[in-house]
């Protein structure tokens, strides 16, 4: 274990998942920006480096005993795309759904008095604009492409050729989305406070904002596990098949 002040918020995450629960605490983006460094990561937060070191320690050796979850750094491309699908794009699918309903019933018993409500449903809605045709371009183009490719690998075989010609071009424009989304999940924060119940909020409006903080938090973990290890690896597999 190496935890240190100088080594990236995305190294961190990918060698000790656990770590990830306290980034989500202190509100550091270890997914779209995974590159800053843990120093300037706590900077951007307002959090003591020497405060959140300890932290990161003790989940760390806590976790240490529990079973470990599958290291996708190693695993099959095409085991890690199915996992991206059934566990993130579904839940992701699903809460885009149920938020928005939701949504719509706490704005119209709330936003009179709390008129941020607004922000946030406008916000949402752009989030949800963006990401339906995005795991629909995932499911659909990159994701089998990249199986496609890693199994002509598998097998000795070229790999095949793409209309969109080298997977850095769908992997750019996903980044890129990912980032928006990020953008996106921020404003709600902001706009909500922290996800912080008024005191005459309602049990739907607590629902409300738990639902928000609960789909933040996947969709920080989709987003990570595509830019920090699917799409990487999906580089490199195409660069190794050019180079030989």
């Amino acid at each position: 274990m190496n935890i240190s002040a100088s080594r990236t918020v995305r190294e961190l995450a990918l060698e000790m998942p656990a770590v990830t629960k306290v980034f989500e605490k202190i509100g550091i983006d270890y997914c779209c920006g995974g590159a800053q460094s843990l120093s300037e990561a706590c900077a951007r937060a307002g959090k003591p480096i020497e405060q959140v070191l300890p932290l990161l320690e003790e989940i760390v050796s806590s976790s240490e005993t529990k079973e470990e979850k599958a290291d996708w750094r190693v695993r099959r491309l095409a085991k890690l795309t199915r996992y991206i699908v059934g566990e993130h794009h579904t839940f992701t699918r699903r809460e885009l759904g149920r938020l928005s309903l939701l949504m719509a019933k706490v704005c119209s018993a709330h936003s009179a008095n709390h008129p941020e409500l607004m922000r946030i449903q406008s916000l949402f809605q752009s989030l949800e604009h963006d990401l339906l045709p995005h795991l629909h371009k995932e499911e659909q183009i990159l994701f089998p492409y990249i199986e496609r490719m890693e199994e002509a690998l598998r097998r000795g075989d070229p790999i095949p050729t793409a209309f969109f010609g080298t997977v850095r071009s769908p992997v750019r424009m996903m980044m890129l989305e990912h980032d928006n989304a990020g953008e996106l999940l921020r404003g709600i924060r902001d706009a909500s406070q922290d996800f912080q119940v008024p005191e005459d909020g309602c049990p739907s409006y607590e629902m409300l904002y738990q639902g928000l903080r609960a789909f933040e938090e996947d969709l920080h973990q989709h987003i990570h596990l595509e830019n920090n290890i699917l799409f990487p690896r999906a580089v490199e597999m195409e660069d190794s098949d050019w180079a030989g």
